[in-house]
């Protein structure tokens, strides 16, 4: 079977659009997305309604918490705090319920092998940053503790694949907000059958997503990183 990972979409319907186009060439079977749906972009409700359209499998991110309530959000910096608030005022009461309705964690087995998502890390779900330069034997500790023959994880924007010992550790990298210093959008194809997961690079319209982000009156440094990959 062959799974699409994506993660960080941060309201960026431009690059989601462009993925899933590529996505549905490459013999893809499901979509998993490792939380953080909204965020950042300008597009919020168009992301919910795409991956609700494609059947993806989503998960919560700190920014979709964060985004649906009054919660407390000054352990963010100013960026994601204004898009935090944009965000709250943009979201149809149906996807603020859709948000609400996530669970943190997914569990599932595919063709034998456990796949385990998180959005930070097993540790901390939400918070926790996890990035490919991680000691082996920390990973291992992960993938025991999940139990798991596959650990998705996102919310560095920043995509790895390691294999231990016969077991995959997958951040698949941002769809909306590539922070690789490549401004393509990321996202990873995992083939079940033959534990192969490969990071894809998709080209897709920065103009148009970096465009909407000032007409939305979001700060512009938001659209202008999009140009960078940062």
């Amino acid at each position: 079977m062959r799974t699409a990972i994506l993660a960080d979409i941060h309201g960026n319907i431009e690059a989601l659009q462009a993925v899933v186009m590529h996505a549905k060439t490459q013999r893809i079977t499901g979509f998993l997305v490792a939380g953080d749906m909204v965020g950042y972009g300008a597009n919020p409700n168009e992301v919910l309604q795409l991956l609700q359209e494609i059947k993806a499998v989503m998960i919560l991110g700190d920014h979709d918490k964060y985004s649906t309530n009054s919660e407390d959000i000054r352990l963010f910096n100013e960026y994601a705090q204004k898009a935090m608030l944009y965000t709250r005022n943009a979201l149809t009461p149906k996807n603020k319920e859709l948000l609400n309705s996530l669970k943190e964690t997914y569990e599932q087995v595919i063709e034998g092998r456990k796949v385990f998502m998180v959005h930070g890390s097993v540790n901390d779900h939400l918070k926790e940053y996890v990035h490919a330069t991680t000691p082996d034997n920390v990973f291992s500790a992960m993938l025991k503790q999940a139990k798991a023959d596959i650990l998705i994880m996102g919310h560095t924007h920043q995509p790895f694949v390691r294999r231990i010992m016969g077991k995959l550790i997958i951040n698949p990298g941002s769809v909306g907000q590539p922070r690789d210093y490549t401004p393509k959008s990321d996202y990873c194809i995992l083939d079940t059958q033959y534990m192969q997961a490969t990071i894809q690079k998709v080209s897709y319209d920065i103009g148009k997503a970096a465009n909407k982000i000032v007409a939305a009156g979001l700060p512009r440094y938001l659209g202008d990183r999009l140009f960078q990959g940062r």
